[in-house]
């Protein structure tokens, strides 16, 4: 039964991947060709000529990055105050922080705006990455959780050897989290490359497009080009994700069963 899920799930993705090799008289045959024969590779750079994939590609990397680095070091280092430091209304305070969770995120939506606007930030990719240094309260719950697994008496001796709050983070607690910050860095990476209603909103300049948005350009573009073409850049715009998923997986199931069975 979990292999009959598995592939159905996995089907979608196989049928991107055949109609992008597809001839465009292949596309719509009845029945339709489970195998393209022959297999079409002009496909990549016909669409390449409406969608430039690596400016595009560029684009995503830098706010991708720039972000998942920042909700990971700036929720680490709040993981860490709720954690491992003692200090008058800790606990309320994370209840507190915990639960803005449960606001849809739609709520910030103009808000937001309104902010990047008065700091002329629209138009850049600064909205795409900037706020993620600021908050992120379910990494931070996820990283505070792995944090208390670790043994105060690692922080007594490091605080007796004369090291500051700063020192015994980044000397003993990030070595020993590896696996929990990773995740959080990939989780988030995830998150920010498929997403398109955030760039959407605030990238109105085309050469800052990030692949979401370029892709959804071209699908709803006057000038549309064919089935497979479509299914060629959507494979583009998803392989790099992919690449990335398959070569650190197990940095994120060790990291999520690390933070969540602790």
């Amino acid at each position: 039964m979990t292999i009959v899920t598995a592939l159905l799930l996995l089907f979608p993705f196989y049928w991107m991947i055949v109609t992008s090799l597809k001839g465009e008289h292949q596309v719509y045959t009845s029945p339709p060709l489970l195998l393209p024969i022959p297999i079409d590779f002009s496909n990549f750079s016909k669409v390449m000529v409406v969608f430039p994939f690596f400016r595009y590609l560029w684009n995503t990397f830098r706010a991708t990055v720039l972000s998942a680095f920042g909700q990971t070091l700036c929720s680490a280092l709040a993981a860490y105050a709720f954690a491992r430091l003692r200090w008058k209304g800790r606990n309320a305070f994370f209840i507190v922080t915990i639960s803005t969770m449960i606001i849809p995120p739609a709520v910030f939506a103009i808000p937001w705006y309104l902010l990047y606007w008065r700091l002329h930030l629209l138009g850049s990719l600064a909205p795409l990455w900037l706020p993620y240094w600021f908050q992120h309260p379910y990494i931070i719950f996820l990283l505070t959780q792995f944090f208390r697994t670790i043994p105060d008496s690692i922080s007594d001796a490091a605080r007796i050897d004369g090291n500051t709050e700063f020192g015994i983070f980044f000397k003993m607690i990030v070595p020993l989290s590896r696996p929990a910050l990773v995740a959080a860095f990939l989780l988030h990476f995830i998150f920010m490359w498929k997403n398109l209603m955030i760039p959407l909103m605030y990238i109105n300049n085309e050469k800052l497009f990030t692949l979401s948005v370029g892709l959804q350009a071209l699908l709803g573009g006057t000038v549309k080009p064919p089935f497979n073409q479509d299914m060629a850049a959507a494979l583009m715009s998803s392989l790099p994700l992919v690449i990335v998923f398959i070569l650190l997986r197990r940095f994120i199931f060790s990291g999520i069963a690390a933070t969540s069975l602790k």
